[in-house]
């Protein structure tokens, strides 16, 4: 426990050179230890060129993230680096096997001191002088810090992003400062070890006018970024999307260019359709729909880092989420996100929770109604989680040969449960028997292409229910990747077939929507009682439906092998395998 005492900012300046030469020398002598990491299609490779999957905690440097003000303040340098060396310390000796550190170089540093601000998105109070100083005094031997201590390091500029953003607005300005005074220094500038996460929580962007702008304004915003810092550094570069770090679909579409660049994510319960605490019915399948949606198409093409993640009953109130740990493949929500960053294969990920308590961790510890020894709480799962992700078994499957996330070929417009999304929006049910689709009231239920479905070859979309409805149900296709656009909608009424002209669907502002990437598509009904689908197919005539059929191959089955080594049938009959990750003709291959 430190003592807390105070000083202010100016005092002690001896001290803390010593400090820092004394720190300095243990980090020349352990640095070597980190080999750089570089960006290599979707994975982060090191100078061996072997995949690396990191997984880690976070850090704020300011007195109220700090145990609330009770182990320094006062602007003591000296008392904040004390601090969070021993968290460092206090979380490695307690068995954690963390290989990185998110680090918040906190405005409580850069902001005037005195000057009122309405929360961490108002810069007003921001002083370049300052942060420049505290850089050098504070963020700087923090990194080289963790460094030393075996871990890499995400550096996130201060504070969070107003609502709404705009291309060269005040706080595009601020960042742009920001990151090319960071991008110069020496101490980080090509740092190997050192990744820079442009901006936190971004949630909209507007034009200049105040209208809504959308992804291609967003890839703008953050490429003039990119652009900048690259005129001095090649250090890897996360990317945060729009709605909280949730939004990624736009950068497929609009790609950020340069290379080094990964994507910063964000995933709480909740988000991403994932389950919460007070709605214990949502399960691994509905998580990973909603993952496949908004983040699986980026990670295709680059890393990902979820930077903050955390869960736990809130009776405990010791995180952000609130949820609990469940089981993976079924309820809950902790499980299932470790599984779903798995499967994604190129996932790396921390635990926000406070170091302070991850520092308190013991494992040996039986289980309890505790935060850090409840398992349905984050600490416990996570810990024993971080023991494999440093195991050897571990390492030879990511850098297995052929390691990769590999998905199926979605049929269109498939009536099963493997790719029918009864819970698009509210939670809903589907018997692929009957046809049988409840939603939740005002609900939506469907099919999400997060790559863009292209129905432009075809002339017609023909929907059939088996009987007259009685819940007011409508047609629905959406040609952006947002179920809160505007789609094209037609209603049964009392008929219980649709015939839709693709190249003439209309939205109710009139505009006509583009059959080449459909996003999502399914029915909208006012729930509590079931429609019944019959069927539904692409046509040419309006009448005969064309054959959408999966893929096939000229070559003979391939052996399919489990994670395990044993061999669990062959590829002409991955249907009647459980869903799961398997190795195929030395791939990986995700059964959903």
């Amino acid at each position: 426990m430190h003592p807390n005492w105070y000083e202010t900012e100016n005092k002690a300046p001896m001290r803390r050179l010593l400090s820092t030469l004394f720190f300095g020398l243990i980090v020349l002598t352990a640095s070597a230890q980190l080999s750089p990491l570089h960006v290599e299609g979707p994975y982060f490779k090191n100078d061996q060129g072997e995949v690396v999957i990191l997984h880690g905690f976070a850090q704020t440097f300011s007195p109220w993230f700090n145990e609330r003000g009770t182990k320094w303040t006062n602007y003591d340098v000296d008392g904040c680096l004390r601090y969070n060396k021993g968290i460092i310390d206090g979380i490695l000796n307690a068995g954690w096997k963390m290989t990185f550190v998110r680090q918040h170089m906190d405005p409580y540093w850069s902001n005037t001191p005195g000057i009122q601000t309405t929360g961490e998105n108002d810069i007003h109070a921001f002083d370049f002088d300052r942060f420049k100083k505290y850089l050098d005094e504070v963020f700087v031997p923090m990194a080289e810090y963790a460094i030393a201590k075996g871990l890499y390091v995400v550096m996130r500029p201060p504070g969070v992003c107003p609502e709404d953003i705009c291309i060269g607005d005040n706080y595009h300005q601020y960042l742009l400062k920001v990151w090319e005074h960071v991008a110069q220094h020496p101490k980080l500038k090509n740092h190997g070890a050192v990744m820079f996460e442009l901006a936190n929580e971004p949630v909209h962007i507007k034009n200049s006018d105040g209208t809504a702008a959308g992804d291609k304004e967003m890839t703008a915003y953050m490429q003039a970024i990119v652009d900048v810092i690259r005129k001095h550094c090649n250090n890897i570069l996360l990317i945060p999307g729009l709605g909280w770090q949730q939004q990624y679909t736009g950068f497929v579409k609009y790609p950020i260019e340069g290379d080094n660049i990964g994507y910063a994510v964000h995933c709480y319960p909740g988000w991403y359709n994932s389950g919460v605490e007070d709605d214990v019915e949502v399960t691994y399948r509905e998580f990973k729909r909603g993952w496949d949606s908004m983040i699986t198409p980026i990670a295709l093409q680059a890393p990902v880092v979820v930077t903050e993640m955390d869960w736990a009953p809130e009776k405990y109130k010791a995180s952000w989420g609130k949820a609990t740990t469940g089981e993976a493949g079924d309820k809950g929500f902790g499980a299932n996100f470790i599984r779903i960053a798995d499967e994604t294969c190129n996932v790396s990920w921390l635990l926000f929770t406070d170091g302070n308590l991850l520092a308190q961790y013991d494992d040996k510890a039986p289980n309890g109604n505790t935060f850090l020894t409840d398992p349905e709480a984050c600490p416990r799962p996570c810990f024993r989680q971080y023991e494999y992700y440093a195991s050897e078994a571990y390492k030879t499957l990511i850098n297995a040969e052929g390691y990769g996330y590999v998905k199926e070929e979605e049929p269109l417009f498939s009536l099963t449960e493997q790719w029918f999304n009864p819970s698009i929006w509210e939670h809903g049910t589907f018997d692929e028997a009957t046809g049988a689709l409840t939603t939740g009231q005002y609900g939506f239920g469907g099919w999400q292409y997060p790559q863009g479905a292209d129905l432009s070859g075809w002339k017609y979309l023909v929907v059939e229910l088996k009987e007259t409805q009685t819940r007011g149900a409508s047609f629905r296709l959406f040609d952006v990747n947002n179920y809160w656009d505007k789609p094209a909608m037609f209603d049964f009424g009392n008929d219980t077939r649709l015939v839709i002209d693709l190249h003439q669907m209309k939205n109710e502002q009139g505009r006509t929507l583009d059959p080449s990437h459909i996003y999502i598509a399914g029915f909208w009904t006012l729930g509590g009682s079931p429609i019944y689908i019959k069927s539904i197919f692409l046509s040419d005539d309006g009448e005969t439906p064309t054959a959408i059929l999966l893929p096939t191959s000229d070559q003979k089955p391939q052996p399919v092998y489990d994670l395990q080594g044993r061999r669990v049938g062959t590829s002409d009959h991955l249907r009647q395998l459980p869903a799961g990750l398997y190795i195929i003709n030395g791939r990986k291959f995700l059964r959903q």
